[in-house]
């Protein structure tokens, strides 16, 4: 499925899951802090004159790493285990 992406992103051969698992133990968390800052400024300029609702002492973010399951009958495509090995 994504493997002719990945192949023209330079990567030949699958990826296993235990070497990206691996990765991400390995990497610097600032990384992340630097991610989260960017994602901060952002935020605050898409909702800088929104109103927010409730008056607080300290700006708060909370970031959401939520996977969703999609309803099949809205998207329908390949069920799963029937593309393995493609």
């Amino acid at each position: 499925m994504a493997q002719p992406k990945l192949y023209h992103m330079g990567f030949r051969s699958v990826v296993a899951r235990n070497t990206l698992a691996h990765a991400n133990e390995v990497r610097d968390w600032r990384i992340y802090a630097d991610f989260a800052q960017g994602l901060i400024a952002t935020a605050r300029e898409l909702y800088a004159t929104e109103p927010f609702g409730v008056e607080l002492a300290a700006t708060v973010y909370a970031f959401d790493a939520t996977t969703i399951d999609l309803c099949l009958a809205l998207f329908p495509g390949p069920r799963s285990g029937s593309a393995k090995g493609r």
